[in-house]
């Protein structure tokens, strides 16, 4: 495998490179799935970003059935996915494939735009970030490629899974083919696969509407690449990182636009870094697609393939599956002749995808006590006019939509399925707020309306690419000049913000330069050397380092609490864990105690007690006589000295 990249600029082309690669993987997977049915490259390639997430699905599947074994082995994981793109390659050149290259062309043209607009930050910042969640879930997705079966948690014992691990399962298999070979390499090609894998998915859902390239455009122009008009508050290059800052008032800086997260418009949640839930949200475009496919010519394969993208989403997000799965109720029933028929093909598959992960959950969720709440933050709350604002052109452009469509819900299926879609979001949108009242605060994170938000505007936003296509066609019947000036202002407003957000993210949300060493293998760099004594290491380290030891190595802590204080500083979902892997005020004391060596601590029984296999001194106390006799290596966090005492060999559980 190549050595990590020696500059932002260097990651980035590789980035390119990886995500081109493993987008075209999911393009031979959709395209081997679509087999001789009558769906065109520029549909085949709407389906790419499902079809990578498939074999990342299959994959998760093996892995599990080998009890971690597969992740584990890069070389073998590498060796496998370049012999199955082979293979599938030899297998796509002996049919011919409808195409469409106009088509073609434009899709790949908005392609490179997305890259330009969103990736902006990929080729000038390395790492993409290293805030709070990026933490956990990279740490996550070292602990499946460590070996364990399923992800757990940041401290030591036996913590079940309770998060999704569809994201995950694709982040390791990006680590293993990016060169660098951790979790924040790979951030960057996930990005851009992201991004990418949303434009072609929205072109191909926009055609598949109206058999029109303009529609694509205007879907994938006001789906992806879309912001508000916040731009012309501006007096410089700005992003809101912190919208929740002031009592959230930060959030209407630009009224509701520029967000860096909470944003209420589903394109600036293609803003770096990649998060679960923004690839649940493409994912969940990859399902309306084929639910339009369906609308074209309702069979067998049409609603199983829905179902099964369905489940992909519910894998990778709760809120985006509670509105797919509505969707797909509500067309079952609603938009078909043979409706419990349709029912069962499209929820069936479903349901059984998310089962793998849901029903381990329930069991363990029986066992465990239940939920407690893991969210100590304020919700970002716009009002009607901050909406407005950070919509931007959709809402003009999805009522000119409406206007001109509405009259054809009862005769065209396609405006149905978005009428459809639309209702759908609205209601869990209104709903979501009964959730943690009929729940409990367990539940509070799928009853914040900001993760609503931006599925109800992908809904309004392909409503809007039918008045976009509709306006511009009547200018372009009165002028051909006109219609192209129209097209070119229209684009340009569009961009304005995204574009801005995105050049100004490297220097707002600042860097992590202990973090970058790390990752250009620098030989003092405590990170770095910690993760050469790996995998699968258990470690007792001071609090003011240990969300980066956790997120850069993914090894299991003594105590994780970084920044984040009060009960369950670990943030774990499980109401009675701590009955089963030691108590938390315990794990406070033990953990001080081995990282200060403390004069008559019992080092032996609290190590055995949480299995360490290494402990992290600072200096200042690197000199004492604890752990006589144990080898020790110097490293550096920063400016700050450390000791890395290896008490035994590491060995993943």
């Amino acid at each position: 495998m190549l050595g990590p990249p020696t500059s932002e600029l260097v990651a980035g082309l590789e980035a390119v490179v990886v995500a081109a690669l493993l987008l075209g993987l999911g393009y031979l997977v959709a395209d081997l799935v679509a087999g001789n049915r009558d769906l065109d490259e520029v549909t085949r390639w709407g389906l790419a970003l499902a079809g990578i997430c498939a074999v990342a699905l299959v994959l998760m599947f093996v892995h599990m059935a080998t009890a971690g074994w597969l992740f584990s082995h890069p070389a073998t994981l590498r060796v496998g996915l370049a012999v199955a793109g082979l293979l599938l390659l030899v297998h796509r050149t002996r049919a011919r494939r409808q195409r469409s290259h106009a088509h073609l062309w434009i899709a790949a043209g908005l392609v490179v735009a997305s890259v330009a607009i969103w990736g902006s930050p990929v080729f000038r910042m390395m790492p993409l970030t290293a805030t709070a969640d990026t933490q956990l879930h990279n740490g996550w997705i070292d602990q499946l490629m460590a070996g364990d079966t399923t992800f757990g948690a940041a401290l030591s014992g036996d913590v079940p899974n309770y998060y999704p691990w569809l994201f995950h399962s694709l982040g390791a298999i990006t680590t293993t083919v990016t060169p660098g070979g951790t979790p924040y390499h790979s951030l960057a090609p996930l990005q851009l696969l992201q991004v990418a894998g949303a434009v072609l998915a929205l072109f191909a859902l926009g055609r598949a509407l109206t058999a029109r390239a303009m529609t694509g455009f205007g879907a994938a122009l006001l789906g992806a690449l879309s912001g508000g008009f916040g731009f012309v508050m501006l007096n410089g290059l700005d992003v809101v990182v912190d919208p929740r800052a002031g009592d959230g008032n930060a959030a209407l800086n630009y009224q509701g636009d520029l967000l860096f997260s909470r944003s209420y418009n589903v394109g600036f949640h293609n803003l770096a870094p990649p998060f679960p839930r923004d690839l649940a949200f493409a994912l969940l475009i990859s399902f309306v697609l084929l639910l339009a496919l369906r609308a074209r010519n309702t069979n067998l394969w049409t609603e199983i393939a829905a179902g099964c993208c369905l489940g992909l989403v519910g894998l990778t997000g709760g809120e985006t599956f509670l509105v797919g799965g509505a969707l797909a109720v509500a067309v079952a029933l609603f938009d078909s002749p043979k409706r419990w028929l349709s029912f069962v093909r499209i929820i069936g598959p479903a349901l059984a995808l998310y089962a793998t992960w849901f029903v381990p959950l329930a069991i363990n969720y029986s066992k465990l006590g239940g939920f407690v709440s893991i969210t100590h933050i304020i919700p970002v709350s716009l009002p009607p006019l901050a909406i407005l604002v950070s919509w931007g052109l959709t809402t003009p452009m999805a009522l000119f939509g409406a206007f001109r469509y509405g009259a054809r819900t009862t005769s065209d299926r396609q405006v149905r399925l978005l009428l459809l879609f639309v209702i759908a979001a609205g209601m869990l949108l209104m709903v979501s707020a009964v959730i943690p009242r009929l729940f409990g605060d367990a539940f509070d994170t799928l009853g914040r309306a900001h993760r609503y938000w931006p599925i109800f505007y992908l809904a309004v936003a392909l409503v809007g690419a039918l008045g976009f296509t509709q306006l511009l066609t009547i200018l372009r019947d009165r002028s051909r000049t006109l219609g192209v000036v129209a097209l070119a202002a229209l684009t340009a407003i569009a961009w304005a913000s995204p574009t801005v957000a995105s050049v100004a993210l490297p220097s707002k949300i600042g860097r992590y330069p202990v973090i970058e060493d790390a990752m250009l293998e620098d030989p003092a760099n405590l990170l770095f050397n910690l993760r050469e004594l790996g995998p699968g290491c258990t470690v007792a380290a001071p609090q003011d380092i240990a969300r980066e030891v956790f997120s850069y190595t993914g090894f299991r802590l003594v105590l994780w609490t970084g920044n984040w204080f009060g009960a369950n500083r670990a943030r774990i979902r499980w109401a009675d864990i701590y009955e089963h892997i030691g108590s938390e005020q315990q794990r406070i004391e033990d953990n001080k105690a081995l990282v200060t060596a403390a004069t008559g601590t019992n080092e032996e029984a609290l190590l055995d007690r949480y299995g360490v296999d290494l402990v992290v001194l600072p200096s200042s106390v690197a000199g004492s006589n604890a752990f006589a006799g144990k080898t020790r290596l110097s490293a550096n966090y920063g400016a700050e000295g450390y000791q890395i005492v290896k008490i035994r060999e590491c060995a993943n559980d």
